[in-house]
């Protein structure tokens, strides 16, 4: 490899070293004074100069071209070094044994550190006592590069042409017509990516340099790829834009770590200490030379992984020196392969190359592979396949995936060459044949007609990479890989999987619903169904299995398996390319004999990635079934292809998940679709503690996060809230406020559910946010079993029309500390509330408390004025309402159950005109009549009693169907004060928390 000669930063730094020393050396020597010359401080006498100085001159003059040749060869080396390291991370590379370049990786950096030192170390000589020692350490360092120079890459450039690594050794781009977005975000997010993790696990790897990344939320998403979580105890992200220098950033780092610059030892203790990764953002690409391996010397602890990474979002005009300089530029590498072999590419064919080659993973064999069988052609279609085939899971143990189904699409459009390359995977040398051999031995086995019609056959199997010709086309060979995978496929081929069932039937129309009932497997392949059932009743069924290209299911588009509880999803479905809409359940049922039918995935790899029409897709699992943790993170990296998904419903076990989702490669935007995801790992209860009323609330809402068994309030869950329009916080074990998930995210949430959290002790904290508007947008609030929950509002009175101004429900079920739901504060915030329900809450005195040294005097008529309905169970020390403040003035119906110490009704508190029922125990109204106090003796009309030994949810809707038939007897005009708003409280169909019986 004779790489073009393009000057890096060690290059530049060692021409200016040398400049250095020349000029400063005879400045000195002339002067006839002591003068620091780069690495020497030569020491001469004034006057005239003498022999040994001529002589001291001429070996600084060859000292000289000799450094520059060195710096030459080291950063030669480097660039050398930079492009295998890419190379490496790259299938079929990053799968292979590879430990002979990994050897050669750590001799290049342990020499170049080798070569730092000539450039930085100090010697002091003079006239007399300066040896040729320096002079042979160059010579014999220079040597040892060339040596490193040598090392064969012969498998790499197996497969890239040498030209092209010789220019990526300069300052190479690609050639070719990149994609706009597409494929410089998959370079960047999966090639760019899987670079960095792989590299950042060698050990003598300590800086790395990465250049040409137009994201700048690349850093951020970078550092929280679990990973590097995994692998790092501290990982930081540093603004380092204003620094000009070394120091600069050094004390930028230690800021960042929360230390004053006072305290830089004891931030240098703790990074000493740590297994730390520091990422430098947004560093100036015009700034003069730095080495990174200057930056924090007492930093560094051979016992510890420790890393620095500087992000350059363009070219460095001066590169920084790092241990590995990764270019976005390079990444591009598998589209310049791909456009070399393919010929051109259309505009409207840019779209499914960027896909396939996403399937391909960058494959360095598998891409030019599709790209010679694909070479112009123009129709959609056989792209659209050739991206499904890619990324099918093989039905044998195929040792390279991806490689195994590029050989499958290349052999489908062989016709009868097939049996020609067949008998190559079986019959021909390792080393090769004679073609003429090759010929002879087609024409005995009966596989060619004709010498021409094989000459054509083997030009037309090189052509496809299937075949190589050497020896100027005299003989003909097979790679290794290929050969392997052929055989693999071949095999496959000869033992295929029985087809049952109803398979090749030609039937027109689905199985009746008695067939599906009994089927444990079912197999519809080859056949002319063009529509499923629409609600089959398949108990027992664990696979279906479907074709695309047969019959007329190629034009299915709907495919709902929701509440099936199928076992798992048959490859074939990734044939249905059609489907605008999947909706499946994995539920396995109880009786044990399934446990053995469980494979190891629930979705085979790459089936929804080839459903690029999807725009909805509904995934419910058991959450205890762990094969769904061994396929969820799959699954999410080919949801990101779909990039016509409006709907998406999954349960994601870990919360870096959501990455994945919101990185800049995937093509779906949360923003602009509507999604159902459950967030972190939870047991299935048999009987929910979630009222009923609150699960129907949370799940008609478009978008919707449950996030479950949270240990702390990851920025995650923070950033996919500014899309959530439903919020179900459940066993969350340390939040103490909700406020702490970012009140600023939360300018969409309509729907918001907590459930045992056990440490919130107040939903607004405002002390935390002061009176800004906050939860502007809610309007149902259902709170469940907050043991210590102790207020909704908590810190300065809130301004008017400020938060929770559109709350129209307000819930709260057994809050055992809570004393009253809201104080006259918050009161008259809630203008729009309409209904609230307060259960099980035993210590709760009064609905509304005290205002917080306001005079509401003057206020009181407009608190709470479009409240309609409360209901009020469970609470044995309520004593009143409101007291006697006058507030709710549309108040239409009262629910009383189980509230002994409430002995009276104020009348303020039953004032409404609007007033329509009142529901309590017979026993507690006929007390309430006695008292001297309560003076209301005409509300008799609207009472409606229930009994203490009888069910609480069937008498109030009793009540409810009562209320209806009523008011379908009444004229509208009568109706007036008597609206939809008791068509269906919210009590009539929850069951009372006293009464559910908790899994």
């Amino acid at each position: 490899m004779e790489p073009k000669k393009s000057e890096t930063s060690q290059d530049l730094a060692g021409k200016s070293e040398i400049g250095t020393l020349a000029g400063k050396s005879e400045i000195g020597s002339l002067a006839g004074k002591s003068e620091n010359i780069g690495t020497f401080e030569i020491a001469s006498k004034s006057g005239a100069l003498t022999r040994s100085e001529i002589d001291l001159q001429a070996r600084l003059a060859r000292l000289r071209i000799m450094k520059d040749k060195l710096w030459e060869l080291n950063g030669e080396l480097n660039r050398k070094k930079d492009v295998v390291c890419l190379i490496l991370s790259y299938p079929p590379f990053n799968s292979r044994n590879i430990e002979t370049h990994r050897g050669w990786i750590r001799d290049v950096l342990e020499i170049t550190r080798e070569v730092r030192k000539k450039k930085y170390g100090k010697y002091k000589v003079s006239v007399s006592d300066l040896s040729m020692k320096y002079e042979v350490s160059v010579s014999d360092l220079s040597s040892k590069i060339t040596g490193l120079l040598h090392h064969s890459i012969h498998d790499i450039e197996a497969h890239v042409p040498s030209h092209i690594l010789d220019a990526m050794c300069g300052r190479w781009s690609s050639g070719h017509t990149t994609p706009k977005n597409a494929m410089l975000d998959l370079c960047i997010d999966d090639f760019m990516i899987r670079q960095i993790l792989q590299n950042i696990q060698i050990s003598e790897i300590q800086s790395i340099l990465i250049s040409g990344v137009n994201d700048k939320t690349f850093p951020r998403r970078l550092k929280n790829l679990p990973p590097i979580r995994q692998m790092f105890d501290l990982v930081i992200q540093v603004n380092v834009k204003s620094c000009w220098a070394i120091e600069h950033m050094q004390d930028r780092i230690i800021e960042e770590l929360g230390f004053s610059k006072s305290s830089r030892g004891e931030a240098e203790q703790l990074l000493r200490s740590q297994n730390f990764l520091i990422f430098l953002d947004g560093f100036n690409p015009w700034m003069v030379e730095m080495d990174l391996h200057d930056l924090g010397n007492g930093w560094w602890n051979s016992d510890t992984t420790q890393k620095i990474v500087l992000m350059g979002y363009s070219s460095f005009s001066v590169v920084p020196v790092a241990d590995l300089e990764i270019r976005g530029s390079h990444h591009l590498l598998s589209w310049e392969l791909f456009c070399k072999n393919v010929g051109e590419v259309m505009s409207s064919i840019q779209q499914l190359a960027v896909h396939l080659l996403r399937q391909c993973s960058g494959h360095l064999l598998a891409t030019v592979l599709m790209a010679r069988a694909l070479k112009d052609v123009k129709n959609v279609r056989i792209w659209q396949h050739a991206s499904r085939v890619i990324g099918c899971l093989p039905t044998s143990h195929a040792e390279d995936r991806i490689l195994f189904n590029a050989l499958a699409f290349v052999l489908e459009h062989l016709g009868s060459a097939n049996k020609c390359v067949k008998y190559c995977a079986s019959h021909l040398e390792m080393e090769g044949t004679y073609r003429v051999d090759l010929l002879d031995s087609w024409m005995k086995e009966d596989l060619i007609k004709t010498l021409n019609e094989g000459e054509k056959i083997v030009q037309h199997l090189v052509n496809a990479l299937l075949l190589e010709s050497f020896q100027n086309g005299e003989s003909i060979r097979m790679r290794k890989e290929i050969r392997k995978e052929l055989v693999n496929f071949y095999e496959a081929e000869m033992n295929p999987i029985p087809l049952v069932e109803l398979d090749g039937r030609g039937l027109m129309e689905a199985p009746k619903n008695e067939t599906w009932e009994e089927a444990n497997e079912m197999y519809l392949m080859n056949n002319k169904i063009s529509k499923l059932l629409d609600n089959p009743n398949c108990p027992k069924l664990s696979a279906l299995f479907l074709q695309a290209e047969v019959g007329e299911f190629c034009h299915l588009e709907v495919l709902d398996l929701e509440g099936t509880e199928i076992i798992n999803l048959p490859v074939s479905i990734g044939k249905l390319t059609n489907l605008t809409c999947l909706k499946v359940s994995f539920y396995p049922q109880a009786n044990g004999n399934r446990k053995n039918n469980l494979s190891n995935r629930i979705i085979p790899q790459n089936v929804i990635s080839s459903l690029l029409q999807l725009e909805e897709l509904s995934i419910d699992v058991n959450p205890e079934d762990e094969r769904w943790n061994a396929t969820i993170k799959d699954i999410v990296e080919e949801v990101c292809c779909l990039n016509r998904l409006h709907f998406l419903k999954l349960h994601l076990p870990e919360v870096l998940l959501l990455n994945d989702l919101r990185n800049g490669s995937s093509l779906i935007n949360l923003s602009r679709m509507h999604f159902r995801f459950i967030v972190g790992n939870h047991l299935k209860r048999i009987i929910s503690r979630l009222p009923h009323e609150s699960a129907i609330k949370f799940e008609e809402q478009e978008s919707c996060l449950k996030y479950v068994n949270g240990k702390d309030i990851s920025i995650e869950i923070k950033e996919i809230l500014q899309h959530a329009t439903a919020f179900f916080l459940d066993r969350h074990l340390s939040a103490t406020s909700l406020s702490e998930f970012g009140i600023e995210n939360k300018m969409n949430l309509k729907c918001c559910v907590l459930q045992e959290c056990s440490e919130i002790k107040t939903i607004v904290d405002a002390n935390d946010h002061g009176q800004d508007i906050v939860l502007e947008s809610l309007e149902y609030l259902s709170l469940h079993y907050m043991k210590n929950l102790r207020s909704i509002w908590k810190g300065p009175p809130p301004r008017w029309r400020g938060p929770l101004h559109f709350l129209k429900v307000l819930a709260l079920y057994s809050c055992p500390n809570l004393t009253n739901t809201f104080t006259l504060d918050l009161a008259g915030m809630l203008n729009k509330l309409e209904e609230l329900v307060v259960e099980d809450c035993p210590e709760m005195t009064s609905i509304v408390g005290p205002a917080d040294g306001l005079n509401w005097g003057q206020r009181e008529q407009s608190c709470l004025p479009n409240l309609k309905k409360i209901s009020l169970h469970y609470l044995p020390k309520l004593v009143s309402i409101f007291g006697n403040v006058l507030i709710a003035p549309s108040l239409e119906w009262l629910s009383f159950y189980d509230c002994p110490s409430l002995k009276i009704l104020f009348s303020e508190e039953v004032s409404s005109h609007k007033l329509k029922v009142i529901i309590g125990e017979a026993d507690w109204w006929s007390a309430l009549n006695e008292s001297e106090r309560f003076l209301l003796q005409n509300l008799g009309a609207i009472f409606f009693p229930i009994e203490r030994d009888i069910d609480l949810r069937t008498q109030l809707a009793e009540i409810n169907d009562q209320l209806q038939a009523q008011m379908q007897e009444t004229e509208p005009s009568q109706q007036s004060g008597l609206d939809d708003s008791l068509e269906n409280p919210a009590v009539e169909v929850e069951t009372s928390s006293k009464q559910k019986q908790v899994a």
